[in-house]
């Protein structure tokens, strides 16, 4: 599989682009799947058609095919019987698309729902998910949540490196584990892709305890080549996904950090990442940050380092302010503009803005 460096710059909204349009591969909601399904169950694919190739849009779309699934555990909900059976597309495209198809042999985590005496996946992306066959000593409880996260911590002990990989990017996925010292545990292996799905589960987590390791590995990493061809390149695959976490920060104690990958000894998708971050937890404190970034060589940097400054003061129409186009054409112009407007107008506004939200602050 390839994915072109081009489209790696789009990484800050999400992971790599395909041919059809569909969510990140791996970025599954756990909490809301298990919350939209009735029944939630891993097991093996005992039995399941071929599926027939058409040219017609109308027929892709059904789920007219129907796999019987050994269920070893479910997590909430009782199977029907010894087998469950789950409709999936009976259709699909010859040249490949958006097609939920199950195999014979394939051993999944299922988020079903009932349909028609059958059941169907709650999500199409997201309603079939590979995990490990390892499972916890039983346990009663009523907390489904707690039941998965046993398992997948079970998965981490998986001999087959995959399912490892699998069960620590679910576990990041839950958003909320009782304890992450099983995932802690996995920071001192020598596998340095593992550790950054390690590091990427803690980030979903909101345990930023592991940005020293993230910004050291930011540092030390080769420059990506243009076209990533996947396995070969699934370390530069995850620099990149490790870079659109950063986005989603919004902890003010990690403001040294992002402030530091915002900064133009990084790469420009990071410091993009960074600033958009750092626009959203809307700190005072960001403001020589944003200064400096004015002059980032990439104008879209240049112009988010703006808009951050821009924010700070409270928004609002002022007429000296660029559209994106106006801005790209005269980078510097608007800086040394923004500069001025900040010393004598901006940094008061925003200087009283703080002062009245630290006043509102319980």
């Amino acid at each position: 599989m390839r994915a072109s460096g081009i489209l790696a710059t789009l990484l800050c909204a999400g992971s790599f682009a395909v041919a059809y349009p569909r969510p990140p591969v791996g970025t599954e909601d756990i909490p809301a799947l298990m919350a939209e399904s009735a029944l939630v169950c891993k097991g093996e694919v005992v039995d399941a058609p071929a599926p027939t190739y058409t040219d017609s849009p109308d027929l892709m779309t059904q789920m007219t095919a129907v796999a019987e699934v050994r269920s070893d555990r479910c997590f909430k909900g009782a199977p029907p019987g010894s087998s469950i059976p789950v409709l999936f597309n009976g259709f699909v495209a010859a040249g490949g698309g958006p097609s939920f198809v199950l195999s014979k042999g394939e051993y999944l985590l299922f988020f079903l729902k009932p349909q028609n005496g059958r059941y169907a996946v709650s999500n199409k992306w997201f309603g079939a998910l590979p995990i490990s066959r390892q499972f916890d000593s039983p346990l009663q409880s009523a907390d489904s949540m707690y039941l998965l996260e046993l398992d997948l911590k079970a998965g981490l002990r998986d001999s087959d490196p995959e399912r490892v990989l699998d069960s620590v990017r679910m576990l990041g996925n839950t958003r909320h584990l009782h304890s992450t010292l099983e995932l802690r545990k996995l920071l001192s292996s020598s596998d340095l892709l593992l550790k950054t799905y390690v590091w990427q589960a803690l980030m979903r987590l909101n345990d930023y305890s592991v940005l020293p390791e993230v910004d050291k590995f930011f540092k030390t990493q080769p420059e990506a080549p243009r076209d990533l061809f996947l396995p070969r390149d699934r370390l530069f695959a995850m620099q990149f996904e490790l870079q659109s976490e950063i986005i989603a920060i919004r902890d003010p104690s990690t403001l040294p950090y992002l402030e530091s990958f915002a900064s133009t000894g990084y790469d420009y998708r990071l410091r993009d990442c960074a600033l958009q971050a750092l626009r959203a937890i809307d700190s005072l404190d960001s403001a020589p940050t944003f200064l400096k970034e004015l002059d980032d060589l990439n104008a879209d940097n240049a112009f988010s380092a703006m808009q951050g400054l821009l924010s700070l003061a409270g928004g609002g129409a002022i007429e000296w302010v660029p559209t994106w186009k106006q801005f790209d054409e005269a980078p510097q112009f608007y800086a040394v503009r923004c500069r001025e407007w900040w010393h004598a107008v901006g940094r008061h506004k925003a200087a009283a803005r703080a002062a009245n939200c630290s006043k509102s602050q319980p």
